[in-house]
């Protein structure tokens, strides 16, 4: 009898070895469409980051080239809403906006001319209006619309993956994220996108947290079309059109995040609160009410 329990006490532990082994093994092998849809959940909560997003885009026209890039610090909490958006162009030129939310209602601080400027409005349509610094909503719809990933990279640390955004939904993709703002390529309609080819993106994902660390999104070929359609279609002549042809040698976006749930809330100095100006009254008071004048060029009562 003991002979026997030993036998089976030996075959139990085979088993259970294998059963840990096979356990092992699958979270070894997990495919890149799991961890793109954990990273996703993982997203899809995210109550507060930070993010650094840059633009850079290389493009020649006419045997002249153009060179430039954009970087952007942005800080934001979802709920209330709170951000600060600190954008940095190539000639140095910075441009910073504030939003917060107080009692249900979102109020944006832009400088413009030396003058702070403020406008309150509905949190969601605020965020809105700024969608192309909304890097957890942004990535959201990149990583949802992307097919065929590949794991291509990587280290103990992180893994990279590559996926690719079909043709067939750049059009709500890039229009939606505001990918090409910059650019001045939004708010186009989708015949502009006929043509457009498939674009790619590249992720690093944290491989213990399954959080996103970055993107990439490569939309040269994207811009390099709606600009040569949209130069078709104002032209006067094919002549006219090829002169203006632009070669897109370069346009991505890349977005790096951090302090993801961790970032703390963003305080709006005082002298910016004290001096901004309310945007809408000011446009209300700048417009000049003429009063109707009668045959004898009395003024008439305005109802």
């Amino acid at each position: 009898m003991n002979f026997y329990k030993k036998v089976m006490m030996l075959i139990f532990v085979g088993v259970m070895a294998f059963a840990f082994s096979a356990c092992g093994d699958q979270a070894i092998t997990e495919t890149p469409e799991e961890t793109m849809t954990q990273v996703l959940t993982n997203l899809e909560q995210v109550k507060s980051m930070k993010s650094n997003i840059t633009t850079q885009s290389d493009m020649t026209t006419a045997g002249s080239n153009s060179n430039t890039s954009t970087e952007t610090q942005v800080a934001a909490i979802y709920n209330p809403l709170n951000m600060k958006i600190e954008s940095k162009s190539s000639n140095n030129n910075t441009v910073v906006t504030y939003v917060e939310e107080t009692d249900g209602i979102a109020t944006t601080y832009m400088e413009y001319a030396g003058q702070w400027m403020k406008q309150s409005s509905e949190p969601d349509i605020i965020l809105e209006s700024l969608r192309m610094y909304d890097t957890k909503q942004n990535a959201i719809l990149f990583l949802k619309n992307a097919t065929n990933w590949q794991e291509t990279d990587g280290d103990d640390t992180f893994s990279v993956f590559q996926g690719t955004l079909p043709a067939s939904v750049l059009y709500e993709v890039v229009e939606d994220t505001k990918s090409l703002q910059m650019m001045g390529m939004a708010g186009l309609t989708k015949e502009y996108y006929a043509g457009v080819t498939d674009a790619t993106i590249t992720v690093s994902v944290h491989k213990q947290t399954h959080t996103l660390m970055d993107y990439t999104v490569d939309l040269s070929n994207t811009l390099e079309t709606l600009m040569s359609n949209v130069v078709s279609t104002f032209s006067n002549s094919e002549e006219e059109a090829a002169l203006a042809k632009t070669t897109v040698n370069e346009y991505r976006l890349i977005v790096k995040c951090s302090d993801v749930n961790e970032t703390k809330k963003i305080e709006i100095p005082k002298e910016t609160l004290d001096s901004a100006v309310d945007f809408e009254r000011q446009i209300e008071s700048s417009v000049i009410v003429e009063t109707p004048k009668g045959e004898n060029g009395e003024d008439l009562a305005v109802e």
